[in-house]
């Protein structure tokens, strides 16, 4: 049986071309997974937004609730071992603190979050909602996905 520890590891080595993988997934996960397909209207990677205000600087997709609410989402693509970092997370809560943004997503491929970054985090007005390395594990979508035997014809590996 795969797991997300398989698929992941089937990602690009370059870190920037894994990175943008991961964010073609998360906007796949993001339509498909059936806890967030239920709240998710339309999803987009911030290139693709058509509400966004420049380029990118933190905000890596925006997803439109299908109650009308806007979520901005950080994806970190890390090794499971890595911590996210205060400073990995600033330009995303600064660039997310605009009044057109209504929720927050922080999405990783770790559990592991620093100190200062969890007291950053936590400390927010405009809360931000974490899915990590833990959830991916035990999503339902996420399971077929990596046991999927054509799992490269996904749009995460275009």
């Amino acid at each position: 049986m795969g797991s997300f520890a398989d698929f992941f590891s089937t990602f690009d080595g370059e870190i920037n071309r894994r990175g943008k993988q991961f964010e073609r997934f998360v906007k796949w996960f993001l339509k498909n997974d059936p806890e967030w397909a239920t709240q998710v209207q339309d999803v987009w990677l911030w290139d693709e937004y058509p509400g966004r205000w420049g380029p990118d600087c933190g905000i890596d997709l925006v997803f439109q609730s299908k109650t009308g609410k806007t979520w901005a989402v950080q994806a970190k693509c890390y090794s499971a071992d890595s911590d996210i970092s205060k400073n990995d997370v600033d330009t995303f809560l600064s660039e997310s603190n605009r009044r057109q943004i209504d929720h927050r997503l922080l999405i990783a491929t770790t559990d592991r979050i620093g100190t200062n970054a969890r007291q950053v985090l936590d400390a927010q007005e405009k809360s931000v909602v974490r899915y990590l390395l833990s959830h991916f594990e035990s999503a339902t979508v996420a399971s077929h996905f990596f046991n999927h035997p054509n799992k490269k014809a996904f749009p995460a590996y275009h």
